[in-house]
């Protein structure tokens, strides 16, 4: 598990992009969501919504939209 802020614009890991499908958010977990701290497993692959095909959670592009807003 690797440690990011949520906060940070430039965070843009499919982790945390609404876009790359992880209904049951399995690839995050908060560690201090008050100060925006979250865990994310950089291993983790799944199917992304709008390239239409497997990435890794550590992967980022310019289609991100943050699913904790």
């Amino acid at each position: 598990m690797e440690l990011v802020n949520a906060k940070n614009s430039s965070i843009r890991k499919c982790a945390f992009c609404k876009h790359w499908y992880d209904p049951t958010n399995q690839a995050i977990a908060p560690k201090s969501s008050a100060a925006g701290f979250w865990e994310y497993d950089p291993r983790q692959k799944k199917k992304c919504l709008v390239r239409n095909m497997e990435t890794e959670s550590f992967y980022g592009c310019n289609r991100f939209e943050c699913k904790l807003a």
